[in-house]
């Protein structure tokens, strides 16, 4: 099976997503081409043309700098098909004004790589930062600012690469051709073990010493698509692409073995490596890689989405190894990392990017249904309605007076991907299986097979309203199967064909519509919206609220703690007419979708409930002096350890927690991070606790950095398990 093609896709018009694809072409047109050319050309030693430099991550001054423009030529390479897909006037002349400035930034590439040819220590250098930055990532120096040159060319590759498979510009192909050169150079000289050394992000090894770090984006996946652009001609391309296969990472995720929290795991490096596995089966066939792919998206599934279904946010370990986003902790330790600086929006973009890819290659409804709750609660927030910035970090915090911030002048990463993106909201609704159609998503759009004379039109502004209407049109007469994705919050689902209600079990997700399909045909799904919730996997009283896909937020500062249960708190929100939103009774306070929330305006995800039944108690003990503790557990069952701390002011805490000797958790705190009622709650991993009644407990100070930390005052330690 395979996603459609680009030149099969168009947005409908007066859609949300294609107000949110011209708010973007606007964003991009208000940037000069010079611009985006500026820290190229600078660190060439060129004239800069007297354009402004962009700020924050793409200051002339930054640390690491250049990525912007890698996503910007990919969003105007993708927005230029589908611009030109609308075939009207105005589309068209904005399709030609994006292949003009393409052309522009590729050509004034083509100049600064040729200077670099002079000076370079390779042929083929292009870069916005220094050359002296890959000495030092070769030497393995790091001084705590993320020296990350591989992350910015990466995205810079891709974007040529996209201009020349979409706009044709085979001048994009040959500079991603050279710089692919310089790479294979620099890394030549170098032993296997220190490349290996170079692409660790395990910031933590239990050694007690610092450990380099950086991130060098999707490497593999991308050296692994030049290789198929250029038809698969230089080998050599394919063996530089295996270099950024790390041993260690591949063998994590095909023995389905979750260690991301282990080591405090950078989020989206993890993830984007993971889209190079993908890439590396679909061009070998090697099923190992597939079966890792598919074990990584099940930890993110079961273990490290929020209720956005976005991940990233604290880890379990001090500074520097934490800096507050961007990292994973352990499966489902959630209500701990869940501070301000979550939810990474790249990540967001990659998540759906790799659930895309794998549906593909698997059929597995689950990435989908993922998708959806994605699609609509985190990307489709990302966007400032009265701008196209976009949102680095999502507030999903437990604490009140969460915001969302956009940074009208800043050039996050997460900016350049949702330029990029967000030329893309078409992406994963539509695939093809031979003469078959899966259509997996319900977002308004179009299908325009022109090759088959048939056209599928989706128009029924999901989720707004609670149906999906799908038109297919077809020339001349086309036996095929329709498959349709019955979403898994939605057990009540009718579906008509031509007004008459059709009676099919859903197998795998998706309901088989096999039809004689001509003229025109109408199926139309009403879904069963209806108000559910879900208890964070480590606090017993806290709840995310859905209307179907939806994820509801509370609109304001402080939302009183309930005094009643989870079900019963749904009770007390009545629907607004019109809207799919909620009012609390006996108050003013609303709940509602991300989306429609403006920037800097608090709101709360989080609901404060009595503790759920989820658990009972296993075993209870104080404190002890040696900090070692034997605690009943019940096999076969999910357990849980519960720590309850004396708060002592005024100093910062880190330990791990052992099973004879196996590390279980890295606890840190933060006396200004006090956890809410002292607590925290351990979700145990089930192969610790299978076939045995009693866990061995020891807390150990965790050395880290020479620093020997001290371990938390204990008030109780107790054990539960699932009732």
């Amino acid at each position: 099976m395979k996603s459609v093609s680009y030149d099969n896709l168009q947005y409908l018009p007066n859609s949300i997503a294609k107000e949110k694809f011209q708010r973007n072409i606007n964003w991009m047109f208000s940037l000069t081409t010079d611009q985006l050319l500026y820290n190229y050309r600078k660190n060439a030693g060129m004239d800069t043309k007297g354009a402004k430099p962009f700020t924050v991550w793409e200051s002339p001054d930054w640390f690491f700098r250049g990525h912007f423009t890698g996503h910007y030529l990919s969003g105007a390479a993708k927005s230029y098909v589908l611009l030109k897909n609308d075939n009207d006037e105005k589309s068209l002349n904005q399709a030609a004004e994006l292949k003009q400035r393409i052309e522009k930034i590729v050509s004034g590439l083509k100049e600064v790589q040729e200077v670099f040819n002079k000076t370079a220590a390779y042929p083929g250098f292009l870069a916005a930062e220094p050359e002296f930055r890959f000495d030092n990532l070769e030497q393995l120096r790091f001084n705590g600012n993320h020296y990350v040159p591989y992350y910015a060319i990466q995205k810079l590759m891709d974007g040529l690469m996209d201009a020349y498979e979409f706009t044709g510009n085979l001048t994009a192909l040959q500079i991603v051709k050279n710089l692919t050169g310089y790479i294979d150079q620099r890394l030549a000289k170098l032993s296997p073990e220190r490349i290996q050394a170079m692409l660790d992000t395990r910031w933590y090894q239990g050694s007690g010493q610092y450990v380099f770090h950086q991130e060098f984006g999707a490497m593999q996946r991308t050296l692994l698509r030049l290789y198929e652009l250029t038809n698969k001609e230089d080998n050599n391309i394919f063996e530089l692409a295996e270099k950024f296969d790390r041993q260690w990472f591949r063998d994590m995720l095909v023995n389905d073995n979750d260690q991301l929290g282990y080591y405090s795991m950078h989020a989206n490096t993890e993830l984007v490596c993971a889209e190079g596995m993908l890439a590396y089966y679909k061009l070998t066939g090697d099923q190992d890689y597939k079966q890792g792919v598919e074990n990584y998206m099940k930890w993110m599934h079961t273990g490290h989405q929020l209720p956005t279904k976005s991940i990233s946010g604290r880890s379990a370990y001090p500074a520097p190894a934490d800096y507050g986003s961007e990292l994973y902790d352990y499966p489902q330790m959630f209500y701990k990392h869940l501070s301000k600086l979550s939810g990474e929006s790249c990540c967001s973009h990659d998540l759906n990017y790799l659930s895309s890819e794998l549906f593909a290659a698997t059929k597995d409804p689950v990435l989908m249904d993922d998708y959806e709750i994605r699609y609509i609660n985190a990307i489709m927030a990302q966007q400032n309605n009265d701008s196209a910035i976009a949102e680095y970090l999502y507030n999903l915090s437990v604490a009140p007076n969460s915001v969302k911030e956009f940074d009208r002048g800043g050039f996050w990463c997460c900016v350049g991907s949702g330029t990029e993106r967000h030329a893309t909201l078409v992406d994963g609704i539509y695939y093809q299986d031979g003469n078959d159609i899966y259509v997996s998503q319900y977002f308004d759009s179009i299908l325009n097979l022109q090759e088959r004379g048939l056209k599928i039109i989706q128009d029924a502004d999901y989720p707004n309203q609670h149906f999906a209407h799908i038109t297919v049109s077809a020339d001349t007469k086309q036996n095929f199967t329709l498959y349709v994705r019955i979403p898994s919050w939605s057990p009540r689902t009718i579906i008509k064909i031509d007004g008459k209600e059709i009676e099919a079990d859903p197998e795998n997700g998706f309901v088989a519509i096999n039809h004689n399909w001509q003229n025109s045909s109408e199926v139309t799904i009403d879904f069963d919206f209806d108000l559910h919730y879900e208890i964070l996997a480590d606090r017993f009283n806290r709840m995310a609220v859905y209307y179907g896909p939806i994820l509801l937020a509370a609109q304001t500062k402080d939302l009183p703690a309930a005094t009643v249960n989870a079900s019963e708190y749904l009770d007390k929100l009545v629907k607004v007419e019109g809207q799919n939103q909620f009012r609390l009774v006996g108050t003013d306070i609303i709940f509602k979708s991300l989306p429609e929330i403006p920037a800097n305006t608090p709101y709360n995800v989080y609901v404060k409930v009595l503790d759920e039944p989820i658990v009972e108690l296993l075993d209870s003990q104080t404190n002890s002096d040696d900090h070692q503790w034997t605690l009943a557990v019940a096999s076969e069952k999910k357990n849980y350890l519960k720590i309850t701390y004396n708060r002592i002011d005024g100093d910062i805490y880190s330990f791990q927690i052992k099973d004879d000797q196996q590390v279980l958790f890295t606890q840190t705190i933060d006396s200004n991070e006090w956890p809410e009622d002292s607590y925290y709650i351990y979700p145990l991993p089930e192969q610790v606790t299978n076939g045995r009644d009693k866990l061995n407990v020891q807390i150990q100070s965790l050395d880290y950095e020479g620093l020997n930390f001290d371990i938390a005052d204990i008030s109780k330690i107790e054990t539960l398990a699932t009732i």
